[in-house]
């Protein structure tokens, strides 16, 4: 059993971890990783007893801490609050620290000890816990303290954790009826406004009165018919504006006309109506309709949505109007008129529409192409230029020893070379708060020594390197990609610039829709995948392997290169949004279009931006990897229609 003993020990043992650890051995140091699996694997099997004799092994080792917190969680129903206090003492501010405390706090209300539960969570709040805190409150008798906690829980337009159900039904059953209606239609009218109708609904369920509102929320084609019934009021209009935007993305055209009728009916406020104008703005520009161009002269003829007026620029630069251009840029906000996007399109207009490069267009261009970017890029093609990519480091290498002894990066380095990469990344947000700038680049630079490039990235972007390529593009898994650019014909800076803008090289990494890895694949994806290749569907962790990452990755890659001739600009935008949308805005287009201005007025703004990166990256990595070509190939600086490219 851990007590207070063993405590005191390991105290002094950890005094000792950062002296002891930077002379160790190669050897030593690999015995200690392979004891720490022991004991480890000794712990998650219940032997404790086996673990614990351990622990002198592992007296100079950076991970010993997190052996002490799974020996003190595995028996944490036996340990005292004396024990705890000491732990966190001797932890404090660290990850270990925070788990120990978490995991307590757990333990005390697993036992129902409230008033402990109280003291430590008060010590530090924990999110996840604040519903057993309320709960701890209402164990204690302290209903006026739960109450108010409740209530400020309450007010949220988002939907709350199911455990939080319990407290939440507490509260509401300790209000009188009509109170707890009011309560009910309060924070429904919050989840109308957060646009979250399915929480609205759930809450106007069982409130009288609420008849109108349930039927529009549940069927929001209503409106065209019941809109006119409702009253002018605050409540009702925030109701007519969520199912408006509801509406224009089933049937535009028909939503657009009743939101101007409903104007008039329901007093929409001018913030209101532009909430509602950028809405439908983002609909119909994705839609790519025809009528966009009329549409938007009608809702904004005084040019006061920026937005707007930068789709003007786009469609008239698809329209070749190299006046109307130059006219709507002059009309843009000052601040981003002089954003490099809009000074390459005004000198663009200028050379079109003069037929020459008059010195104004020069200027701009010259001093576009100093920097480094997609725009910079391209006006250093315009101007038949030498990309400039403004390398510089600023690192200290003196610091990178110093640095590499500090306690948090001893043990995040361990940890990631255990695979535990989520609580490497703790210990390492931990570490940066206590480094300075020149101590966090000399940091990003011993994580690019361990090869964790998404970390050397992360850090070098956090003490403001935008210009050290050599941390911000690191070429991980060169092997890897070079073998696979090689077997799917694809190029090798092409492949690195997509996983460096899918990843920045997190092999762990998993988006909020669910794609995994370094190349971001969908597991519907991969499965697809995997019977084209011939090969077994990954299974479990599988996926996020750098290897089977980066082959699927780089096979899709090459299916799409040669589903769009071999036009990366169209392959990268499939990579994102899939080949299906890509194949429809071609199937739109009725001629020839200049990559550039095909690229400007794509209607998926991630897309749009996505592209842009991908292409600027892959000059990048050009430069590095010694593979240096223009950012467009010839072939690639036309777009054609999609009929065109079903021709042999």
């Amino acid at each position: 059993m851990i007590n207070k003993t063993i405590g005191t020990r390991l105290f002094a043992l950890l005094v000792s971890i950062g002296a002891a650890s930077c002379w160790a051995d190669n050897a030593q140091l690999n015995e200690q990783r392979q004891v720490y699996r022991e004991a480890m694997d000794e712990i998650s099997r219940g032997r404790s007893e086996q673990a614990e004799r351990h622990l002198p092994a592992l007296a100079n080792y950076p991970l010993l801490p997190y052996v002490e917190l799974e020996l003190l969680k595995a028996q944490i129903g036996d340990v005292a609050s004396g024990t705890i206090d000491y732990y966190l003492q001797q932890y404090r501010n660290t990850v270990v620290g925070s788990r120990i405390h978490i995991a307590w706090l757990h333990q005390l209300r697993r036992a129902g000890d409230w008033p402990q539960f109280i003291r430590y969570y008060r010590k530090k709040p924990i999110s996840s816990l604040r519903c057993a805190y309320i709960s701890a409150l209402r164990h204690t008798g302290d209903n006026a303290l739960a109450d108010k906690e409740t209530q400020k829980l309450w007010h949220t337009g988002h939907s709350l954790p199911t455990r939080c159900d319990g407290v939440l039904d507490q509260w509401l059953s300790r209000l009188a009826p009509q109170e707890r209606h009011q309560q009910r239609r309060q924070r429904a009218r919050m989840a109308i406004t957060a646009g979250q109708h399915n929480l609205a609904i759930y809450l106007l369920k069982n409130v009288p009165g609420s008849d109108d509102a349930l039927a529009l929320l549940k069927q929001p084609s209503l409106l065209y018919t019941r809109g006119f019934e409702l009253s002018a009021n605050d409540e009702n209009r925030q109701l007519a504006l969520l199912t408006l935007r509801r509406l224009a993305k089933s049937d535009f055209e028909r939503a657009n006309t009743l939101w101007h009728q409903l104007e008039r009916e329901l007093s929409f406020s001018s913030q209101q109506n532009y909430a509602l104008r950028d809405a439908f703005a983002r609909q119909i520009i994705a839609s790519d309709a025809e009528y966009a161009r009329d549409w938007i002269n009608a809702n904004d003829p005084a040019f006061e949505d920026p937005y707007l007026t930068e789709w003007r620029v786009r469609l008239a630069l698809k329209d070749g109007d190299w006046e109307a251009v130059h006219h709507y840029i002059a009309l843009l906000p000052a601040k981003l008129r002089q954003q490099p996007d809009w000074q390459y399109w005004w000198a663009r207009a200028d050379i079109e529409k003069n037929q020459r490069f008059t010195p104004e267009a020069e200027t701009r261009l010259r001093a576009m192409a100093t920097d480094r970017g997609y725009y910079s890029f391209m006006a250093a093609d315009l101007l038949n230029q030498e990309y400039r990519l403004g390398h510089q480091r600023n690192l200290d290498p003196s610091l990178v020893s110093e640095v590499q002894q500090h306690s948090a990066i001893l043990r995040a380095r361990e940890l990631y070379w255990h695979g535990a990469t989520t609580t490497a990344r703790l210990e390492w947000r931990q570490a940066m708060r206590s480094l300075n700038t020149a101590e966090q680049i000399a940091a990003a630079q011993l994580a690019l020594d361990w090869q964790w490039s998404h970390q050397a990235i992360a850090t070098a972007i956090q003490a403001g390197q935008w210009d050290d390529l050599s941390l911000r593009f690191p070429t991980p898994y060169q092997a890897v990609f070079a073998r696979i650019a090689e077997k799917e014909n694809i190029d090798l800076k092409w492949i690195y610039a997509i996983a460096r803008q899918e990843s920045a090289f997190a092999s762990d990494a998993r988006s909020p829709v669910g794609a995994r890895g370094l190349m971001q694949l969908m597991p519907g994806t991969a499965r697809t995948l995997a019977r084209q290749m011939g090969r077994p569907v990954p299974r479990g962790k599988e996926l996020l392997e750098p290897d089977t990452n980066i082959e699927m990755g780089g096979f899709y890659l090459g299916q799409l290169l040669k589903r769009f001739n071999g036009n990366r600009i169209l392959a990268t935008a499939a990579y994102n949004a899939g080949p299906s949308r890509v194949e429809r805005v071609l199937m739109r287009q009725d001629s020839n279009m200049p990559a550039d201005i095909w690229i400007e007025n794509l209607p998926y703004g991630e897309t749009r931006e996505y592209i842009k990166n991908v292409m600027a990256f892959s000059v990048v990595y050009g430069k590095k990897l010694q593979l240096s070509k223009p950012i467009l190939a010839q072939h690639e600086r036309r777009i054609s229609p999609f009929e065109e490219l079903q021709t042999p």
